[in-house]
């Protein structure tokens, strides 16, 4: 090592030691089918993409180098629904957090679809995923109520949680 090298080590050891936050974003759609006179409850959405999520195998995670265990938080940061029509035909819209051996949580939730928007954000409840992420599968999932829209209806749902972890794997990318 040259005398800068050993000059910069401090530096290093201290970044490495600290906790860093990185956005990790998933996408999911879904199709809601139009309501008929024997069907027209929505029960749930359906975004199969965010079922069994794997944070954890995330780009942006494994671009930094880090790994399941150094992650120490997660929050989520936003949750929102864009759809090519209009959403008001949903009342209300929980999004909750399961994994097995784990409470089934509330994550988001939203109880105002104004006519002729097709765009919602949700209204996000402060709870820690952390044990969610790192368990052997996280699923997200949703209770609805609300009626079927008269046309077909593509939803797409926007997650973007902030995940602090050690700065361990970002420094191993370094040496």
């Amino acid at each position: 090592m040259n005398r800068w090298s050993y000059a910069a080590l401090p530096v290093l050891l201290l970044a490495c030691s600290k906790l860093l936050t990185i956005r990790v974003e998933e996408e999911s759609t879904t199709v809601v089918e139009q309501g008929t006179l024997l069907e027209d409850i929505v029960g749930d959405l359906g975004f199969e993409g965010f079922m069994a999520l794997d944070i954890s195998e995330s780009t942006e995670l494994k671009n930094q180098g880090v790994e399941p265990g150094d992650i120490k938080e997660v929050f989520l940061e936003e949750l929102v629904l864009e759809a090519d029509g209009d959403l008001s035909f949903i009342e209300e819209l929980e999004f909750f957090v399961e994994s097995e051996g784990l409470p089934r949580q509330r994550i988001a939730y939203q109880t105002s679809f104004p006519e002729g928007e097709t765009r919602s954000e949700m209204v996000l409840e402060d709870v820690d995923l952390t044990e969610y992420v790192v368990a052997e599968s996280m699923d997200i999932t949703t209770e609805v109520v609300g009626t079927r829209p008269e046309e077909d209806t593509e939803i797409t749902g926007l997650i973007a949680l902030s995940v602090g972890v050690t700065a361990k794997g970002a420094c191993n990318q370094v040496k």
